[in-house]
């Protein structure tokens, strides 16, 4: 099927692919670099940005996370009554997606992911024994139900979206929203949204389709990534059997940290204010170094991400270019390579304005000796 990647079940021996994001990361770029224009979230905030306290326990907390910040998820989506029982907090977004999927998959099981994306959507379902079909979204164009409708089988189980998306920086519209749930409803799909960058939460997939997980957390609009605090929203029956599988993983996040995360919660237009106040003067300079770079890169307009996509008109490869960052300029970008897609670079913006002037002055520097 054209523009579609099937990946098989994992192999016998139970080998998982190296996460080639954190590779790229940790083990490549590290120590190469003294600006970093690749990281997904806002600008990070400092220990001193949170109201602790010295009092507090250093306990362990529940394995579903404390009852105060469940019900602060409940009401940022508009829960009511007793709807905190289906809420759990886990150790970041990643690892409610890693419980969703050990929760709900199982050998045999069919999974349809979307490119450029997160390798762990392909990759962990098939080391659980799934196949995987990963249907290829091109940043910057609309989503194809009709591809999607195609790749569906008897044994397909799951969804798994990312809107507003990483890396492409797009949300679906109304209209492919129709057609992706038209799609699910028809096969009683389960539909994972990963909603980091989603702002207001009225509009999360948990109140257009019954068969939905949410997964979000504190990383990315709130640059609060070093709390490790995510979580998820689904039917309780569902968060019930994720909370049981983390109860052999990380068993419960960093007590401190979850009430650090209500008191943010609580003071979210704080926050928010904050991550505006980064992402919309960032974007303005990257709409020029855009313009001004026209010939070699395009940028796909972001929908309220703190990063955008750039599709690179280049003799060398995104993952060449980056490499060449790296080496000449001492800047850390993400190539399309890492999600699984070619010629396009992910590059932060939200970011304080001299930080990002640098780092364009780097970029610009660096595409200038293509030509």
């Amino acid at each position: 099927m054209p523009g579609t990647t099937h990946v098989p079940a994992s192999d016998p021996a139970g080998r998982i692919a190296t996460y080639t994001i954190q590779e790229w990361l940790f083990d490549h770029a590290q120590g190469r670099y003294d600006l970093d224009l690749a990281e997904s979230g806002v600008q990070f905030q400092q220990v001193r940005d949170l109201p602790l306290d010295g009092a507090w326990e250093l306990d362990y907390s529940l394995d579903r996370g404390t009852p105060e910040l469940r019900a602060q998820v409940a009401a940022l989506y508009g829960l009511a009554g007793d709807a905190d029982r289906d809420v759990m907090i886990a150790h970041g977004a990643q690892e409610a997606l890693y419980l969703l999927y050990r929760s709900l998959l199982s050998p045999g099981d069919h999974v349809v992911a979307t490119a450029p994306g997160w390798q762990q959507a392909w990759e962990v379902p098939a080391h659980i024994g799934c196949e995987v079909s990963v249907l290829d979204w091109r940043p910057g164009t609309a989503f194809d139900t009709d591809a999607l409708a195609r790749a569906i089988r008897p044994e397909t189980r799951i969804l798994i979206l990312n809107s507003p998306g990483n890396p492409s920086g797009r949300s679906l519209q109304e209209q492919e929203w129709e057609g992706v749930l038209r799609v699910a409803r028809e096969h009683g799909l389960w539909v994972v949204n990963d909603e980091e960058y989603l702002l207001d939460f009225s509009a999360s997939i948990v109140h257009r389709y019954e068969r939905s997980i949410s997964v979000s957390g504190l990383s990315k609009v709130y640059g609060l990534p070093a709390l490790r605090i995510g979580w998820a929203v689904a039917p309780a029956d569902l968060i019930e059997r994720m909370v049981n599988y983390k109860r052999y993983t990380t068993v419960s996040n960093s007590l401190a940290w979850e009430k650090a995360a209500t008191l943010v919660l609580a003071d979210r237009e704080r926050h928010v204010a904050r991550y505006h106040g980064l992402v919309e003067p960032g974007l303005a300079q990257l709409r020029e170094f855009a313009d001004a770079h026209r010939s070699v890169v395009e940028l796909v307009e972001p929908h309220g991400t703190p990063f955008a996509w750039f599709h690179l008109n280049s003799p060398v490869t995104s993952g060449e270019f980056a490499e060449r960052l790296l080496e000449r300029r001492r800047m850390l970008v993400m190539p399309a390579e890492v999600f699984g897609a070619r010629q396009g670079l992910r590059i932060s913006f939200a970011r304080p304005h001299d930080v990002l002037k640098e780092g364009l002055s780097r970029l610009s520097a660096e595409l200038g000796d293509l030509g």
